[in-house]
C-alpha cells in the first residue's frame, strides 16, 4: 500500500486522460474506515490483477481510530467486538487477529441502577438469587421473558417493534425495563418504540452468549492490522477529499480535490446515509424512510487504580458504565480506562452539561473519586449508527442493499446497509459483499 496525495491534474478529466496519468482504477473506495479497508482488501484479493485505491482526507480508521491521552488509549466511545459475529468472522477471514483482550468483568461488583439506588446486577444464577433489583415474582417474569427472547424468530418478531413484542409478551414494570436495558446495552440504542424487534433481540442474545471482547489496543488494533494487510494486497491509500461521484458514463467518474478518477466500481464507505447521498447525483427515494442517526453522550475516563464496581447498567435510565481496561490493555500499569455513556433517545434535547454531570454521578456510584481521574474526555453527541432498522420498513430486510439500482457499479458499505447485523457487524457484512461484487464487475470491464 502506498499512502500519497492526489496526482496533478494537468489536462482534461476524461477517462482516457485518467488512464494516461494513472487515475484509472478497478475499484475506488471512498472512506478508509474499517468498512472501506475491508471492502478494498476483499476486492484486491478477488481481483489480484486490478488496481484498488482508497480515498480519505483523514488517517485510516474513521470512527474506529483511538486517541492517546496521557498514557491512556481512548476508543471514540465504548467499543466491544461481538465474539464470532459477522465482523469477527470477516476480520479473521482476511487475517486480522481479534483474540487479544477480554470480556466485560461482570463478576467484579457489577451494579444495576433503578430509582436512584444501586443493586447487585443479576449477571448469573448466584447474583440473580441475591439481587434486590427484582422481587421473587419479578425474577420469574424476567426468566419467562428471557426464555422468549432466546426463542424469538422471524414469525414472532416480523413487523413488530421491541415495545410491541414486549406488549404481546405481557411484560411490564421493572422486568420490562430490565429486558429493555439488556437490549440497549447490546445495541447501543434507546428506541424501543421504533426499533425492529428481530435484530434488537438477536443482538441481545449475541451480547449474552458468546458475548463481546474488549480489545487490547482498542479498535485501533483492528485498523492497524487492516492497513498492513491492505499493503500486502497492493491497495493504495490516497489522502484526498471526494466531492462528487458521477456514475452516468461507462466508467464512474469521481471528483476529488481537483482530480478526476475513473473507476469500474466505486464503494461508498463514507458514513451514514446523508454522507453517502451528498456524493451522489441524487438521493435514492427509498432512503427518505430511514430513521435518523443513533447517538449517545460518552464520558471517557483514565483513572488511577481500578473501580470498586467495574460495570453499571441503568434500568430506568439509559445509562451505562464499564471498565474496559482491564481486561483490555489500554492504560498504564496500575490504571484503568472506564467508558460511561448515556444512550440518547430519538429527538433528545437534554443539555450536554446535564448529561455530563449525570455521567460523572454514575462514575461516583462505580467508586471513582474525582481525585482518581487522570484523563477525561466528553463526547456530547457521538454517532453510534447511521440509522436503526424500523419494523414498518421490514427491519434488516428493509435497509438499503449494497447495490444501488439507479447506479450500477456504485456500492454501499455501512452500519445502515444490507440485511445482516447491526453496528460493526453490518459494516463488515456489507463491506465483504461490496468487495466481492466490485471484483466480479471489474473483471468484466475496462476502466479507460
Amino acid at each position: 500500500m502506498s499512502q500519497t496525495t492526489d496526482p496533478p491534474n494537468g489536462e482534461a478529466d476524461s477517462p482516457a486522460a485518467a488512464a494516461r496519468d494513472g487515475r484509472a482504477v478497478s475499484t475506488l473506495v471512498v472512506g478508509a474506515g474499517i468498512g472501506g479497508l475491508l471492502a478494498a482488501i476483499t476486492a484486491a484479493e478477488r481481483d489480484p490483477g486490478g488496481r484498488v485505491v482508497v480515498l480519505d482526507p483523514h488517517p485510516p480508521g474513521g470512527r474506529a481510530r483511538c486517541d492517546h491521552r496521557g498514557g491512556f488509549l481512548f476508543n471514540r466511545g465504548p467499543r466491544g467486538l461481538y465474539v464470532d459475529g459477522p465482523a469477527d468472522r470477516a476480520l479473521t477471514g482476511v487475517g486480522v487477529d481479534t483474540t487479544q483482550g477480554g470480556p466485560p468483568q461482570l463478576d467484579r461488583g457489577a451494579l444495576a441502577l433503578l430509582g436512584g439506588r444501586t443493586h447487585r446486577f443479576p449477571s448469573g444464577p448466584a447474583a440473580s438469587l441475591r439481587t434486590t433489583l427484582l422481587t421473587a415474582r419479578q425474577k420469574l417474569e424476567v426468566a419467562r421473558a428471557m426464555a422468549a427472547l432466546w426463542r424469538a424468530d422471524t414469525a414472532s418478531t416480523d413487523g413488530r417493534s421491541l415495545s410491541a413484542w414486549l406488549d404481546e409478551l405481557g411484560v411490564d414494570g421493572v422486568p420490562r425495563q430490565f429486558i429493555e436495558a439488556l437490549v440497549r446495552v447490546a445495541t447501543y440504542a434507546h428506541a424501543p418504540d421504533t426499533f425492529a424487534a428481530g435484530p434488537a433481540l438477536a443482538n441481545a442474545r449475541a451480547g449474552t452468549r458468546p458475548g463481546v471482547r474488549y480489545l487490547d489496543g482498542g479498535w485501533q488494533s483492528l485498523v492497524d492490522q487492516l492497513v498492513a494487510i491492505a499493503a500486502r494486497r497492493g491497495v493504495e491509500i490516497v489522502v484526498s477529499t471526494v466531492q462528487r461521484i458521477d456514475p452516468t458514463g461507462g466508467s464512474i467518474r469521481v471528483e476529488a480535490e481537483g482530480t478526476t478518477w475513473s473507476a469500474a466500481n466505486v464503494v461508498v464507505a463514507a458514513g451514514g446515509p446523508d454522507a453517502a447521498a451528498a456524493l451522489l447525483p441524487a438521493r435514492p427515494d427509498s432512503w427518505d424512510r430511514l430513521a435518523p442517526p443513533v447517538t449517545a453522550a460518552c464520558l471517557e475516563l483514565g483513572i488511577r487504580g481500578v473501580p470498586a464496581h467495574r460495570f453499571l447498567l441503568g434500568i430506568d435510565e439509559p445509562l451505562y458504565g464499564s471498565t474496559h481496561a482491564p481486561p483490555a490493555d489500554l492504560a498504564p500499569e496500575g490504571h484503568s480506562v472506564v467508558h460511561l455513556m448515556r444512550y440518547q433517545p430519538p429527538g433528545d434535547e437534554q443539555p450536554a452539561s446535564e448529561q455530563r454531570d449525570r455521567l460523572r454521578e454514575v462514575a461516583t456510584l462505580m467508586g471513582i473519586s474525582a481525585g482518581a481521574i487522570v484523563e477525561e474526555r466528553f463526547l456530547a453527541r457521538m454517532v453510534v449508527a447511521g440509522t436503526l432498522p424500523h419494523p414498518d420498513t421490514g427491519g434488516l430486510a428493509g435497509r438499503p442493499p449494497v447495490t444501488i439500482a439507479e447506479h450500477p457499479g456504485v456500492l454501499l458499505v455501512g452500519d445502515w446497509v444490507g440485511p445482516t447485523g447491526l453496528l460493526l457487524d453490518a459494516v463488515a457484512a456489507s463491506a465483504t459483499e461490496a468487495g466481492r461484487l466490485a471484483a466480479e464487475r471489474s473483471a468484466t470491464m475496462v476502466t479507460a
